[in-house]
């Protein structure tokens, strides 16, 4: 007869690898910050926000019912708009531009609009702070030239707010790592004491009989050249 294994049997069976359990579930977790920190290469982020506006959308003179105040200037909802519209022309335009082609390639650049708005933000990654600062300025550096080689003086484009050198990489995330190194190592763990406990043929106490042949133990034989070793240690 097969021996059935409870959830009580395999809590016990845990509870008695709870040494090995800690240990495999700590190399787990020293073994992925090992990694993270000598193998992976750090990744840092920066981004600038540039500004893209048609030619009517921030005249001081506009007057309509349908207008907004922004920086105290009012400005027509529909020139708003058409901003919009020409900042989602934008994003595109300047990652097929040949000029921009031939900064952005190879880089790790992304040129969004930002929702709801006119502006959009050039997003740089590297592994190194400087190069990803110096390619998101260059993007929104040469967006006028740009601009105006296609649109000429139906509008502008503006730098807003410069990409700074970032002081800590974004990626990766050691914490992440390290989380996820303690959980294999855990589920490793149980696994193996799991195993163990199969593979171990060997009956221990006597229920271990009653629960194999439903046959109770009345009396042990004591092993006692095992009993006498012990005590003379």
């Amino acid at each position: 007869m097969n021996k059935q294994i409870t959830i009580g049997d395999l809590l016990k069976i845990f509870l008695q690898h709870i040494k090995l359990i800690i240990i495999i579930t700590l190399v787990g977790a020293l073994l992925a910050f090992l990694y993270v920190t000598y193998l992976v290469t750090p990744m840092y982020s920066t981004s600038a926000l540039i500004l893209v506006q048609n030619g009517n959308t921030f005249e001081s003179d506009i007057s309509s019912s349908a207008s907004t105040t922004l920086n105290g200037e009012k400005v027509n909802m529909s020139d708003i708009s058409s901003s919009q519209m020409l900042a989602n022309t934008c994003s595109t335009l300047f990652t097929v531009d040949p000029d921009m082609k031939s900064i952005i390639s190879g880089a790790d650049i992304s040129i969004s609009v930002v929702e709801d708005s006119y502006f959009l933000r050039i997003s740089s990654s590297s592994s190194d702070p400087h190069t990803a600062a110096n390619i998101a300025n260059l993007v929104a550096n040469t967006a006028p030239q740009v601009f105006k080689k296609y649109f000429g003086d139906a509008g502008k484009v503006d730098t807003v707010e410069e990409a700074n050198v970032p002081s800590s990489p974004s990626s990766p995330n050691r914490a992440r790592y390290v989380l996820i190194g303690l959980i294999a190592g855990l589920a490793l763990s149980l696994i193996i004491s799991f195993l163990l406990e199969i593979v171990d043929t060997t009956i221990k106490p006597g229920d271990d009989l009653y629960k194999m042949y439903e046959v109770p133990v009345f009396a042990e034989i004591v092993d006692f050249e095992a009993e006498g070793g012990a005590k003379k240690k």
